[in-house]
């Protein structure tokens, strides 16, 4: 392990937990967990993952840190202005040639873009939740109008069935944010508009004071209580234990998961000489091993529909090769928004979505009774298939469609996420897919042989 890596791994402890989520957030990892857990996960990304770009930005966040604390001591206690919390942007991606570049120190807070609300005009800017008296119950109040642009564009927007388009949601945060931060409703919350109760949906893992709501904590529509043409007025009733938050108002025209699902088809799909690189690849790891992959079964049902795919996708930082259906998963987290892969359960977020063309290929060119194909060694594939007796089927010479294969007899469910998700899993398939029967088998088995004649697979 190099000096650099165990130097950095040594300025984790001096992070706090913001900066250690927005790392994480910026490599692409769940930020979710205790700092202990954030700790771990950054230490397993240096030892195993190092990068210029990690190792740069667990030094700035550092410097910055004590930058901070130097500041801190040498400043009045007067001198803060209420209210006001300082904030650590994350550092801009670098290139190996400026190791120097400049890391900008920010009071604003940066909320993550949510897929599913294009953010239209800012009505509020992120403004901190300011306790004003003590006691652990807090009330915070603000105001705003309507311009005439955001005025129009509500009342435009509205369909004959009373549907709204186009809204103005609420939004909360940490205040002490290094980046970008997810929405994080603070404990106790409650929020009224113009004098009515606005309703939150939200629920808590323990009734311990001071807990906040679980994730995911979604934007508040307000727009059926605002005054068009008003002033308006809303307070957020909040728990003071300790964290800072700021709210924000934002105009956002609502996307759905099928206008997402075009939008993935023209932007992120990869060619088919990319696709099969990296099935050679996969294939051809293990060179130096007495291990000989000769064939990787990939099955084409979804693991989280658990039927045939329809479009086949995965996240880019992902290393297997099954992908599950795009519109499905659009679908799932339109509903409940975790953006988890349901293979290796790693953050997926949109952006990193990416459509698999060789997979559609397949799903495309191989018989509705197909549920998994074999990748060979030259990124072919063939499909396999299994008779009424569940036994072997015949084996003939490997095409790039067409051709039977001998499998694995065994059917394994690889999805086992928690009841909730498994609930909604099964209301969605009911309800779109009720009339199809589902065989799902697990994805990954690598048909290997050895030196001799025996051959096994390999999960």
């Amino acid at each position: 392990m190099s000096t650099e890596v165990l130097e950095a791994m040594g300025m984790l402890e001096a992070l706090r937990v913001t900066e250690l989520r927005s790392l994480l957030s910026r490599m692409g990892r769940n930020k979710s967990g205790l700092k202990k857990d954030l700790t771990e996960r950054v230490v397993n990304l240096l030892q195993n993952e190092c990068s210029f770009e990690l190792l740069f930005a667990v030094q700035e966040l550092h410097k910055l840190r004590q930058v901070s604390k130097d500041a801190r001591r040498s400043s009045k206690p007067n001198s803060v202005t209420p209210g006001l919390v300082e904030t650590i942007s994350m550092p801009e991606r670098v290139s190996a040639g400026k190791p120097g570049s400049l890391t900008v120190v920010s009071t604003e807070q940066q909320m993550i873009q949510l897929p599913f609300y294009q953010t239209l005009e800012t009505v509020l800017p992120p403004t901190p939740l300011v306790p004003v008296f003590g006691g652990a119950l807090q009330n915070s109040d603000f105001q705003f109008h309507l311009n005439a642009s955001q005025q129009a564009q509500i009342q435009n927007a509205q369909s004959p069935s009373g549907s709204m388009s186009v809204q103005v949601v609420l939004r909360i945060c940490y205040s002490e944010s290094i980046g970008v931060e997810e929405d994080q409703y603070p404990a106790n919350i409650s929020v009224s508009v113009n004098h009515a109760n606005c309703p939150v949906q939200c629920s808590y893992s323990s009734s311990k004071p001071g807990t906040e709501p679980s994730r995911p904590c979604r934007p508040i529509d307000v727009t059926s209580l605002l005054w068009v043409s008003s002033t308006n007025r809303f307070s957020v009733t909040w728990g003071n234990f300790g964290k800072h938050y700021s709210a924000a108002l934002y105009l956002v025209r609502l996307v759905s998961s099928q206008e997402l699902l075009t939008q993935l088809r023209s932007t992120s799909v990869e060619s088919l000489e990319l696709c099969r690189q990296r099935v050679c690849e996969k294939l051809n790891s293990d060179q130096k091993n007495d291990i000989t992959t000769t064939g990787l079964q990939v099955s084409l049902m979804c693991p989280l529909a658990k039927m045939r795919m329809s479009v086949a996708c995965r996240a880019r930082g992902c290393a297997h090769l099954q992908c599950f259906d795009a519109s499905f998963y659009l679908q799932m987290n339109e509903r409940k928004p975790r953006w988890t892969c349901p293979v290796c359960h790693k953050y997926a977020p949109f952006d990193a979505l990416c459509i698999d063309s060789l997979m559609c290929e397949a799903l495309e060119s191989s018989g509705e009774d197909v549920e998994e194909i074999e990748f060979l060694s030259d990124s072919s594939w063939k499909p396999v298939r299994r008779d009424r007796s569940n036994k072997e089927s015949a084996q003939h010479p490997p095409k790039h469609m067409g051709n039977h294969s001998p499998v694995d007899s065994n059917v394994v469910d690889l999805t086992q996420g928690s009841s909730d998700d498994e609930d909604l899993n099964e209301e969605m398939v009911s309800t779109h897919l009720e009339d199809k029967k589902v065989h799902f088998r697990k994805s990954g088995k690598i048909k290997t042989t050895r030196s001799k004649s025996r051959s096994r697979t390999i999960n």
